[in-house]
């Protein structure tokens, strides 16, 4: 089931990040941030918020940014994509933390967030890239 995270370079230490780094370094990434994140900050450390469980539990990550006083911010799935007409489609914007990480890879590659959208986010998820001319 997650075969792809073997391919990823990783560090695993038992301590928190909220011990290893600034905490005005930190820009905790959850769904239900107000802030749009526009560009990635080399100088940031950005946490997938995410739980690993079968089930959506709205705001869990961003009671957890807020409680530590963090930044939050989103992916842009409102900004360049629509829903697509269709109602089977699940239209959530909530993704799995290795789409996420898919989603910021290719957008550091790239510079391009409907790219990078449209590689990271799911048919499945009932989202279409808007008209955009940088693909």
């Amino acid at each position: 089931m997650n075969d792809g995270f073997v391919n990823y370079l990783v560090d695993s230490t038992e301590s928190s990040f909220l011990d290893i780094f600034p905490l005005e370094s930190i820009t905790y990434l959850t769904p239900d941030s107000d802030h749009v994140l526009e560009d990635i900050d080399p100088s940031k450390v950005y946490v997938l918020g995410g739980l690993v469980d079968e089930s959506i539990q709205k705001k869990v990550t961003y009671y957890k940014a807020k409680q530590n006083g963090l930044q939050t911010a989103r992916l842009p799935i409102q900004e360049y994509m629509v829903k697509r007409e269709n109602e089977k489609n699940f239209h959530s914007e909530i993704l799995a933390i290795n789409q996420v990480f898919d989603v910021l890879c290719t957008y550091h590659e790239t510079r391009s967030w409907p790219k990078a959208l449209k590689a990271g986010v799911s048919q499945g998820k009932g989202f279409i890239l808007r008209d955009h001319d940088e693909l």
